[in-house]
């Protein structure tokens, strides 16, 4: 696209920032050689508090961690560092807190998480997703941005923060990676995740948020587990306190992203514990889900109670499975009502890794719709490419859906197909001219006058009686 559209402006406006910030940084440094508010790291090696204002009595909106007295190693504990810069620009009402390229130890207290952000309107970069990584120390939550509770107006959620050009890494521990309860209007780009022997991304009472081209790899949950998937959208985590909500999860965006060498699944959208409201508006688009590592569950799930789903353009390969473990999973759960699966390909290798491509359900009142979901199956799936739940009560329409080898569909086949779109009715014989353009052959159209039902064969239109 041309620098001159609206990926052009917002580079060209983040380029001028960077550089005002960096222009920022420099007449700090220089004041501080001249005298002026600058930074000092006092002979205790305490880190002392950065300038709050530049040389032109602007307030500045850029903390580097560093400036705060994180090493960035990877073995010195940059917690108390790292959480001071945090801290500093809730204190100032938001900002960039930035991770020069470096290793940053962070270890999570008891029952604490390592890092939380404390104030809305906080963005933290580093200098690339492979080049700036946060680690987690211990057993537990790496990063909270989250709100303080429960909130159906928003106004205590954590908002307008991001997260971009940085790594987590879960250093083979339990705990999260990102917690986002009580979150809205957030944005997360460029981010590479690894690592994690736990849940990633966890999100409760989640809206209006986007993921860019978001990494995650090789975090595949504890031995054992079949409820550990990369991301999990849901409305309630808990029965009561922290992680519960009446609420829902709403609005949220993955695009291109990409999750491999998870075990218990990649993206579930679900109810949650608290059994309440509806997960809705949620759209993945141009997404990849990968692993060789599987546990249990599906790669991709969405249960009855999410409405208004959309997937299109979804890669999910089931490769082959973790140590220990040997049973067909079924690849997609497909339960959400007024929503859709689109242009989905999914495949496997030489391992029958597969049960069934989808698992469908159709609820009350809904149609469950499914186009251009194809199986590129290297070996044949135990079940078939869709099974079709007897639980199912709604409409169906599957369209250009089918596997390349192995049973195509199974379980309770459904006859509450949806209707078909319409034909053309016209006034008396039907001819090409009937229509806007030359249809092909096989177009059918209705001659409501003569009641007769027409065919295009060969170019010629035919036609049979219809019965009164």
């Amino acid at each position: 696209m041309s620098g001159t559209g609206a990926f052009g402006e917002e580079a060209a406006q983040r380029t001028a920032q960077r550089t005002g910030q960096r222009t920022g940084r420099r007449a700090m440094l220089a004041g501080a050689v001249a005298g002026m508010a600058g930074m000092a790291v006092a002979s205790t090696g305490q880190p002392a508090q950065a300038a709050t204002t530049g040389t032109t009595g602007t307030t500045l909106d850029w903390y580097d961690v560093k400036d705060y007295g994180a090493v960035g190693d990877g073995s010195s504990n940059d917690t108390a560092a790292v959480q001071s810069a945090l801290d500093a620009a809730a204190t100032g009402g938001g900002g960039t807190v930035y991770f020069p390229a470096g290793t940053y130890l962070v270890v999570p207290g008891s029952g604490t998480p390592a890092l939380s952000v404390g104030g809305n309107g906080i963005r933290l970069v580093g200098a690339g997703s492979k080049a700036s990584t946060l680690v987690k120390g211990g057993n537990g939550i790496l990063l909270r941005m989250s709100g303080a509770g429960a909130d159906p107006t928003g106004a205590t959620h954590r908002r307008y923060c991001a997260i971009e050009n940085l790594g987590l890494n879960g250093n083979s521990r339990t705990g999260l990676l990102l917690e986002l309860y009580y979150t809205d209007n957030c944005y997360f780009r460029d981010l590479f995740m690894t690592s994690n022997n736990d849940l990633c991304v966890d999100g409760v009472e989640l809206w209006d948020s986007r993921f860019y081209n978001l990494a995650v790899e090789s975090c595949t949950g504890t031995a054992g587990s079949t409820t550990q998937p990369n991301i999990w959208l849901r409305n309630s985590s808990a029965t009561s306190g922290w992680g519960y909500s009446t609420d829902n999860v709403n609005q949220v965006h993955f695009i291109g992203c990409r999750l491999e060498a998870f075990g218990t699944g990649a993206l579930w959208i679900t109810q949650g514990t608290a059994k309440t409201n509806n997960p809705n508006g949620i759209y993945l688009t141009d997404c990849k889900f990968e692993t060789s590592s599987m546990q249990g569950g599906p790669h991709l799930k969405t249960d009855a109670s999410c409405t208004h789903v959309y997937a299109t353009n979804i890669y999910c390969f089931a490769g082959g499975f973790a140590s220990g473990y040997s049973t067909a999973q079924n690849i997609i759960g497909w339960a959400a009502s007024s929503s859709a699966l689109e242009n989905v390909l999914i495949a496997n290798g030489a391992t029958a890794t597969v049960n069934s491509g989808v698992d469908l359900y159709s609820g009350p009142g809904s149609t469950a719709v499914l186009r251009d979901v194809v199986g590129g199956y290297t070996t044949k799936p135990t079940g078939a490419h869709i099974y079709y739940e007897s639980s199912s009560t709604g409409d169906f329409r599957v369209e250009n859906s089918y596997g390349s080898t192995g049973g195509q569909a199974s379980g309770t086949l459904p006859t509450t197909n949806a209707p078909n779109p319409p034909l053309r009715l016209v006034a008396g014989a039907v001819s090409d001219s009937s229509f806007t353009h030359p249809p092909l052959d096989g177009t059918m159209a209705v001659d409501t006058t003569d009641k007769r039902l027409y065919v295009r064969v060969g170019g010629a239109w035919l036609w049979t009686a219809l019965n009164s």
